[in-house]
């Protein structure tokens, strides 16, 4: 009975003579990550348009998507708690530098709710002048016309998000019903849909 006992006290002799087996870290992060290596999501403002491509295909929904549009705001938020750096988010991302993954993995927090453990970015949002649902992003729409080149003049959400860049329009007066001339006021598909349907004078 005793020789199991005494391999066990040679062992416990051996680590304590012999060098740590693990790292100093974080003290000292000696950690050298290979090409490709999947850490924490980041945002970048400058190029994310706000069109809520990551957080539609977020398998454990790490990313919540707020819109207000009463404050004209939308608001993509990343949940680190939830987040398991899979990728999908990076490789969705309809302008591919939208949100990336960063090399930085640790996230030591005593408090789930600390602002450490979120990422956000804020986007103008643009609402249906008739009835208020969203219809986008500025920075999505930006990024439409620019795809679609010539084309997106035919589009008259396009057309008058481009005219109101030089010449801002004042807020559309409310109308008793759709008529024609909502055609030229910032509207959802739902209602064009209602605008070309009524066809109103």
């Amino acid at each position: 009975m005793w020789l199991p006992k005494m391999r066990e006290l040679k062992e416990a002799f051996g680590s304590f003579f012999s060098a740590p087996y693990t790292t100093r870290f974080p003290l000292k992060e000696e950690v050298d990550l290979p090409d490709g290596f999947r850490g924490k999501p980041r945002y970048d403002a400058d190029t994310c348009v706000g069109c809520g491509t990551c957080a539609q295909v977020c398998p454990p929904g790490a990313i919540d998507l707020i819109d207000e549009p009463e404050k004209g705001m939308r608001t993509l938020r990343v949940d680190y708690n939830r987040c398991m750096n899979c990728g999908q988010c990076e490789e969705k991302c309809i302008t591919g530098t939208g949100i990336t993954l960063t090399r930085e993995y640790v996230l030591v927090l005593t408090d789930k709710s600390a602002a450490e453990a979120f990422e956000a970015v804020q986007k103008p949002l643009l609402v249906c002048e008739i009835c208020g649902a969203v219809i986008g992003c500025n920075d999505h729409l930006a990024w439409i016309k620019t795809r679609l080149g010539a084309k997106a003049y035919a589009h008259p959400n396009l057309l008058l998000w481009t005219q109101e860049q030089f010449v801002p329009a004042g807020p559309a007066e409310t109308k008793s019903r759709i008529r024609r001339e909502d055609q030229i006021k910032m509207v959802c598909a739902r209602c064009r849909y209602r605008v070309v349907v009524a066809d109103e004078f």
